[in-house]
């Protein structure tokens, strides 16, 4: 009787582990296989700041962007920026992405070492679909935002992690101006 109920006991634990699993909250989500936060080559410290803050930045409020830059999405492996990329410290710069290609393709705004970083993460991971302040995911014919602080000392990259579309050149880099 004893094992019986220790058996009924444990199997009545289950469900409740699996949906103490969490979301996808945090901006993740994956097609394929499920991967846990900490395996996507990010820390869990960016969750108590409230957002993805990054060598060159950090999120901002839409409402806090002095300026807009449209963002074609190409499927020539190229971002076409309807302006200059004339980025200063300090400037909160809200980004309109559209994908006007056939293929899925991203937008993620980082460093060098961090855009390296994710690459080396979508290599690991190709289907895994973002909704991050830094990074979005764009699918064919859809329009995305995000905005974004800029400051630090290093460049600025913009990056379509896709394996195989930085590679092929969908790359753009600034230099911040004080």
């Amino acid at each position: 009787m004893k094992k019986s109920l220790l058996v009924i006991g444990a199997a009545a634990l289950i469900p409740s582990g699996v949906m103490a699993g969490g979301s996808h909250s945090d901006g993740h989500h994956h097609e394929t296989e499920p991967a846990h936060h900490q395996d996507m080559g990010h820390g869990d410290d960016h969750h108590a700041s409230g957002g993805h803050a990054s060598m060159v930045g950090e999120p901002a409020a839409a409402d806090a962007a002095g300026r807009t830059v449209h963002v074609d999405l190409l499927d020539t492996m190229r971002f076409a920026f309807d302006a200059p990329l004339d980025l200063k410290r300090g400037q909160a710069v809200r980004f309109v992405v559209i994908n006007r290609g056939q293929v899925r393709h991203e937008f993620s705004i980082g460093s060098k070492d961090e855009q390296e970083s994710h690459r080396a993460m979508m290599r690991q991971m190709p289907n895994m679909v973002h909704d991050d302040p830094n990074t979005v995911t764009v699918e064919p014919g859809q329009t995305r935002e995000l905005t974004w602080r800029f400051d630090g000392e290093q460049p600025v990259v913009f990056a379509c992690n896709i394996p195989g579309h930085a590679e092929a050149g969908m790359v753009a880099t600034a230099t911040l101006k004080p």
